[in-house]
């Protein structure tokens, strides 16, 4: 499984531009894309500040949701001042009913769709995560 929250900063007067922007966005993956597990946006109590937990599957999928036309399909950079990806992984007990985030390797046949996604949103687990499985 892969789960991350973004950070999201977006450029000011932007807001009903980028809240557009995601009600599109959770129709789109809920509706066409199989196994994502959650995706949710939120505001933050800094302005112009949101957050999105996405959790999927496997990093495949997350790839693939990353690659989607209507991921790609969006004039981002119009609304988007910063933006950053963390991996998270749930606590034992208290995460939410998700499993843990893990890298496992990309098929051997990926396509290169796939490897592209790789190089651009590459996996990273924490060493410290494992003495607390």
């Amino acid at each position: 499984m892969t789960t991350l929250l973004a950070h999201i900063k977006i450029k000011p007067g932007s807001e009903a531009q980028w809240e557009a922007i995601m009600a599109d966005m959770i129709h789109q993956t809920w509706s066409t894309e199989p196994g994502v597990k959650r995706y949710e946006y939120w505001k933050g109590e800094t302005p112009n500040l949101y957050y999105c937990l996405l959790s999927f599957e496997s990093k495949e999928a997350f790839y693939r949701h990353q690659m989607s036309p209507h991921h790609e399909g969006h004039d981002f950079a119009a609304v988007l001042e910063d933006i950053r990806l963390e991996y998270v992984d749930p606590v034992k007990g208290a995460g939410g009913g998700l499993a843990s985030t893990v890298d496992t390797l990309l098929p051997a046949d990926a396509d290169a769709e796939l490897k592209t996604a790789q190089e651009r949103f590459p996996l990273t687990i924490p060493g410290w995560w494992a003495a607390r499985a």
